[in-house]
C-alpha cells in the first residue's frame, strides 16, 4: 500500500538563491503587512526565506478565506511568473514578521531556464503544490466539519509537515483556530470543537499554536483507500 510521500521540496532553495544573487533584493515584511493585492500586476517574484505569507481572498459577504500558506522556500506568485495570469489572483499578507527575497520576473525565468537542476526543482515545487491543493479541494468537498478539518490537516502535512519523531509531523506554522477555520470555511467555534475531538482521538496535539499530527491515525480517520497507489517522490 502506497501513500503520499511527505518530503520537503524546498531543499534546493539555497542553490536557487545563490544563482539569483546578482539580481535579488532582501526585504523584511512586518506581520499583517500586505505584500501583494488581488488583481495587482506584480513587479517582482518572491521567495520566502523566513516566516510565512498567507494568500487569501475576500468573499462577497466580506469574509476572508485563506487559500494557501507560503513558508520557507516557497515561490510566489508562480502563475504570474510563468505567464499563466497577468495579475495576482489573491492577496498576500505576512502571517508573521517575514523575510523574502525579491527578483524580477525576467531574471528569475532566465536564471532557472539555464539550469536543468533548477528547472527540475521548479517542477517538483509545482507538482507538490498541485497535490496539496487537490487535497485542499477534497477537504472543502467533505460533508462535515471533522472530515473537512482532517483533510485540511493532511494538506498541511504535505505542504508544511516536518517529521521530528517517527510518524509524528510538526506543522511548522503558528496557526490560530481562526486561521484553520478560514482554511475550511467553518466558524471558529465549530473548528474549536472539532479540533478538541481530534485531540481526544490522538490524531493531533498542539501547544502555543503549533500542531503535531499523528500521521497513521489521521490516515486511518480519512480512509487509507483514498491514497492507494498515490505516491509523491
Amino acid at each position: 500500500m502506497k501513500y503520499l510521500t511527505i518530503k520537503p521540496y524546498n531543499e534546493n532553495m539555497e542553490e536557487l538563491l545563490q544563482s539569483l544573487t546578482p539580481y535579488v533584493t532582501q526585504r523584511s515584511v512586518k506581520k499583517g503587512s500586505t505584500l501583494l493585492y488581488q488583481s495587482e500586476i506584480p513587479r517582482e517574484a518572491f521567495i520566502v526565506k523566513k516566516g510565512f505569507i498567507r494568500a487569501y481572498t475576500i468573499t462577497s459577504s466580506g469574509d476572508e478565506r485563506t487559500v494557501a500558506l507560503h513558508t520557507r522556500g516557497d515561490i510566489f506568485p508562480l502563475s504570474w511568473i510563468y505567464g499563466e495570469t497577468k495579475s495576482t489572483l489573491f492577496y498576500y499578507e505576512a502571517g508573521t514578521d517575514t523575510e523574502v527575497s525579491s527578483v524580477s520576473k525576467a531574471d528569475f525565468v532566465a536564471t532557472v531556464a539555464k539550469s536543468p537542476e533548477l528547472l527540475a526543482m521548479i517542477l517538483r515545487f509545482a507538482v507538490n503544490e498541485q497535490t496539496a491543493l487537490l487535497m485542499r479541494i477534497t477537504a472543502l468537498e467533505q460533508p462535515n466539519a471533522t472530515e473537512k478539518i482532517a483533510f485540511t490537516l493532511y494538506y498541511l502535512l504535505i505542504r508544511h509537515g516536518i517529521e521530528k519523531r517517527p510518524g509524528m509531523y510538526t506543522i511548522d506554522i503558528k496557526m490560530t483556530q481562526s486561521m484553520i477555520a478560514s482554511l475550511v470555511g467553518l466558524t471558529r467555534e465549530s473548528t474549536a470543537v472539532t479540533i478538541a475531538k481530534l485531540k481526544e482521538r490522538d490524531i493531533i496535539a498542539y501547544s502555543n499554536f503549533i500542531y503535531v499530527v499523528h500521521r497513521a491515525n489521521l490516515e486511518k480517520l480519512i480512509g487509507e483507500d483514498n491514497f492507494k497507489d498515490v505516491s509523491l517522490k
